[in-house]
């Protein structure tokens, strides 16, 4: 009996083992079972969703070749049947507002696109919608949110791009013509942020800030504007403007000059090369370029008087005589040509005749020195000494306004011509 005890403490043993096998067992059924029911119910989800993707794929292209075939209503039963299930589908919300948009029915598509990003405000394709809906109402502001919504997600993506470009543009535009100069610059440089590689946005706030005086912001914009534009005769003149203002004319000349190799025919440019060509002294190829000018558009007055200035610099008074007089011809209150004539006048001792011309010239232009400098000095001929002195303190406090010699305005010479005629 003894020598059997161990077999049945073994016994004893086994039992109690398979007693816990058998309670582990159970236990792991019944956890295994919900995991089971869960695992079978996410795998009929699962194909659920993957089958109602591919519904709503089928269901878009189908309305996207009806569309296409022209056939709006055939598209718009297919879309709405479709999302009698799916109510917050945005593809297919923005599909059926742009075929209510194409029968004209703006109030329609305006209410889908806002339901497409109400389920998803990062639609790029509601968002895209609603911001040319927005952009067509001028309503500028709104259209742009919706398009930098887009660009925060995909800087390339190309309808937003050109979308906030063209509100950002319009906007601007519409502050400029309402003389609020500094909004637009706002809008043009907040849309820099967002499309800061675009050489048309660029260009335009370049010329904004240039037009303002910013020279500095506008040396950037348009080097920039270069950088991703080289060859676009726009930027080559906008930067040549600019240079002339900050008086490189090393570098105007140069740009105005590529600029022409592309636009030969513009008058605009070879009367700006004329008048670089002058400040830099370069008498003859200024008087070529701003005969050029006259050749393409014979209207107009500003290059005869450039002419005229340089004859009359050169005290070739004969031969600037009737170029000013074409001026006056064109326009009787032209201030710059009124001064040629008072000058050229009084150069020939017919003072009372100087002195009439250069008294127009003041009510045209009160601000122009050459004119009170050169009455002060007819006055004093014809023994009117008050009358003259008044003309010269004003004509010497304007010199000092303007840091030009004495008798000239913005550095130019005493025989009154000047780099910015006034008109």
């Amino acid at each position: 009996m003894q020598g059997r005890l161990p077999y049945k403490v073994d016994i004893g043993r086994n039992l109690v083992n398979r007693s816990s096998v058998n309670r582990s067992g159970q236990r792991a059924r019944r956890v295994a079972i919900p995991l089971l029911v869960i695992a079978l119910s996410a795998m009929v989800h699962r194909g659920a969703t993957q089958e109602s993707a591919v519904d709503g794929a089928a269901v878009l292209r189908q309305a996207k070749l009806l569309r296409a075939h022209h056939q709006p209503e055939a598209a718009a039963r297919v879309l709405n049947s479709f999302l009698s299930k799916n109510p917050e589908d945005a593809d297919a919300l923005v599909l059926l507002a742009l075929i209510r948009l194409d029968q004209g029915d703006a109030s329609t598509a305006k209410g889908l696109l806002t339901k497409a990003l109400a389920s998803s405000p990062n639609s790029p394709a509601a968002n895209i919608a609603l911001g040319k809906l927005m952009l067509q109402e001028h309503r500028d502001p709104e259209a742009m949110d919706r398009f930098e919504t887009v660009l925060a997600v995909d800087l390339r993506d190309k309808e937003a791009r050109d979308g906030e470009l063209a509100a950002a543009i319009e906007l601007a535009m519409s502050a400029r013509r309402e003389s609020r100069q500094d909004a637009a610059l706002k809008v043009l440089e907040h849309a820099r942020t967002k499309l800061p590689d675009d050489p048309k946005l660029l260009l335009d706030l370049g010329i904004q800030a240039t037009e303002m005086g910013l020279l500095s912001e506008a040396t950037d914009s348009l080097h920039a504007a270069r950088k991703f534009d080289a060859s676009n005769p726009d930027i080559l003149y906008a930067l040549a403007r600019l240079e002339m203002q900050e008086q490189h004319l090393q570098a105007a000349e140069a740009d105005l000059r590529a600029y022409l190799a592309k636009r030969p025919e513009d008058a605009s440019a070879h009367f700006g090369l004329g008048k670089v060509l002058a400040v830099a002294q370069r008498t003859t190829e200024a008087g070529e370029e701003f005969e050029r000018s006259i050749q393409l558009q014979p209207g107009q007055t500003e290059s005869y008087y450039e002419l005229a200035q340089l004859e009359l610099e050169m005290q070739h008074d004969a031969q600037a005589a009737p170029l000013f007089q074409k001026v006056l011809a064109r326009d009787a209150t032209h201030g710059g040509a009124l001064t040629g004539m008072g000058i050229i006048a009084f150069r020939t001792k017919d003072y009372t005749q100087a002195e009439q011309y250069l008294a127009q010239a003041e009510k045209t232009a009160p601000s122009y020195q050459p004119a009170h400098y050169y009455r002060g000095l007819a006055l004093a001929r014809l023994g009117q000494k008050d009358e003259s002195q008044r003309e010269l303190q004003i004509a010497a406090e304007l010199d000092r306004k303007q840091q030009g010699p004495p008798g000239s305005v913005d550095g130019t010479s005493k025989s009154g011509t000047t780099n910015a005629p006034p008109r």
